[in-house]
């Protein structure tokens, strides 16, 4: 974990703590179910922010990696001709940002969608 981090640079702290940010309000919104029995609307606003943060990580992975594709277009201007494997490298780091944020969405998104499924449950009986 510690390598994928290093790898992807400064902005995978910042989708680290968005991952934080969705555990814990998936979190504080499961427990909050388990006691609601009509409609509440800012629990319904916490589990809709699951969603909203998970969109929000792949914006900061896509930055991320914008930034080191634009940081390795100006190291190979600078450079005149590399070896391939050297660029495609590059890029792969770059792309690290993304992955790690679409991965994070993709868990938010199932998250979210067992936390609505659960809340109307509650809500219905």
């Amino acid at each position: 974990m510690s390598e994928l981090m290093r790898q992807g640079g400064v902005m995978m702290w910042p989708i680290l703590l968005i991952t934080l940010v969705i555990a814990g309000i998936a979190l504080w919104a499961l427990l909050r179910i388990r006691k609601v029995k009509d409609p509440d609307a800012v629990l319904e606003t916490g589990i809709d922010a699951v969603l909203f943060w998970g969109v929000w990580v792949i914006v900061v992975g896509l930055l991320g990696t914008f930034g080191g594709i634009y940081q390795a277009a100006g190291m190979i201007e600078q450079a005149g001709t590399l070896n391939p494997a050297i660029v495609w490298g590059g890029i792969k780091v770059a792309l690290t940002t993304t992955l790690f944020g679409l991965l994070v969405f993709a868990v938010a998104a199932v998250v979210w969608l067992g936390l609505r499924l659960g809340y109307r449950r509650r809500v219905a009986a």
